[in-house]
């Protein structure tokens, strides 16, 4: 319905355009019928899209432009038809106003079409191509040139320790995700680096710790510095910790040979970085774009070191359901926290949530969910902090959530839900606190 009225006026002006060249290939006839079958299925295609547009299936901005640049498209075929049957009257149908009104058809539909591309795929879906086929290409610098610090060791603390110590996760006190927080003294009054001192610098005695220590870095079950990178950091803090050394003003030939065996790990990790970096970027991109359609906020989530992202309903909340929580399918493994507060999700839904592997944090909060589709939820390996306030959650359905991984909070003010079943769940789950206060909505 949407795409035969773009096919029949490309091919109408095609026939045009040939005619005009070639007086051999005009053929009248043809070129009527082509523009009133362009008429009837463009104003059915319209009348279409009417009913799509006002149903809210489609909102924003997005969706507005395209309606009313296929009203112009629509409009532009319209007067071409009448134009070219009242020229055809007077023996010379393709004259120049024919050729303006056909000339504007053709405008508004690459413009109509494009936002109909962009509200459906994304505002960079012609470009994204583009990126797959040119992906970013890391700087390569010569060794000589590159900065013991910014190059080799920033790079090593990045994969091996940053995940757990930055500004919204400083595990023990320690922020290693910056050449300052290095040298700066943590809560603990403990410096993680002390220039010219490795066996006084924090990040050293913990990288050291025994395996089954509860202060070693990283913790057990995550991999080590090898040899080398332990060498490296080690000389670097005995330098003075600077981020002014080269590689090429290092004069020691055993430091220099580790730096070369380390140099494929180092510029793959320092890739892989700025591919997920990219990746990050376009993701949040599109991710804006559709939130922007559904009248909802989606940013990047600073409690997880703006890795994954975080969903809130704007006040008052829009309309927001199945199938607006379906447009963000693709991107569901980026999201850590979903406030879905005061929406028309149900348990079906939570189906779809599920699919968020990342998630942190779920607002159900107002919403219509019983408990029923809670399995769905179990195996999300992160999930901490569910809040099922003011729903109509049922008495069985609590008992779901003993069986949950992670979940640590649960929120169930002015729920239906009897507090003996509460006791006998906190009694069996100690673990899960069960909280009967409002909790945060976003």
């Amino acid at each position: 319905m949407l795409h035969f009225p773009i096919v029949l006026i490309l091919l109408t002006t095609t026939f045009v355009l040939v005619g005009r060249l070639n007086p051999h290939f005009e053929k009248p006839v043809i070129i009527r019928s082509l523009l009133g079958s362009s008429v009837l299925f463009t104003l059915a295609a319209i009348m279409a899209g009417y009913l799509l547009f006002i149903s809210d299936t489609y909102t924003g901005a997005l969706a507005k432009n395209h309606f009313y640049g296929a009203l112009i498209t629509g409009g532009g075929i319209t007067l071409s038809f009448i134009c070219y049957e009242w020229m055809s009257t007077k023996g010379r149908p393709s004259g120049l106003i024919f050729f303006l009104f056909l000339g504007l058809t053709n405008f508004s539909l690459a413009y109509t079409s494009h936002m109909g591309g962009s509200l459906t795929h994304g505002s960079d879906y012609l470009s994204e191509p583009l990126v797959s086929l040119f992906p970013p290409k890391m700087e390569q610098k010569n060794p000589e040139d590159m900065l013991l610090y910014e190059d080799i060791v920033a790079t090593v603390l990045e994969t091996k320790c940053v995940n757990c110590h930055n500004e919204n996760k400083s595990k023990g006190d320690l922020l290693l995700d910056s050449h300052e927080a290095l040298l700066a003294e943590g809560k603990s009054g403990q410096k993680a680096v002390v220039p010219g001192n490795p066996e006084g610098s924090e990040l050293m005695v913990r990288i050291q710790l025994p395996e089954e220590h509860d202060d070693r870095m990283p913790p057990e079950g995550k991999p080590g510095l090898t040899e080398n990178e332990l060498a490296v950091l080690t000389f670097w803090i005995e330098k003075g910790a600077s981020q002014e050394i080269k590689q090429g003003e290092i004069e020691d030939d055993v430091i220099l040979t580790k730096l070369e065996e380390m140099m494929p790990d180092i510029q793959q990790a320092q890739f892989k970085i700025l591919e997920e970096k990219a990746a990050f970027e376009a993701a949040q991109k599109k991710l804006e774009s559709i939130a922007s359609n559904f009248g909802v906020t989606v940013a990047p989530d600073r409690q997880v070191n703006e890795k994954y992202f975080e969903m809130k309903m704007k006040f008052p909340p829009p309309p927001f359901g199945t199938e607006e929580l379906q447009a963000f399918s693709p991107y569901f493994p980026y999201f850590s926290r979903i406030s879905l507060a005061s929406t028309n999700v149900s348990d079906d839904d939570l189906f779809y949530l599920a699919k968020m592997s990342q998630l942190r944090e779920l607002v159900l909060q107002k919403t219509a969910i019983s408990g029923e589709g809670l399995p769905y939820l179990k195996d999300l390996p992160y999930l901490e902090v569910l809040n099922l306030s003011f729903t109509p959650m049922e008495d069985a359905h609590l008992l779901h959530l003993l069986e949950f991984k992670s979940l640590k909070k649960v929120y169930l003010f002015d729920t239906p839900v009897k507090k003996e079943i509460v006791a006998a769940f906190q009694k069996h789950k100690p673990e899960i606190a069960i909280i009967l206060e409002e909790g945060p909505s976003n």
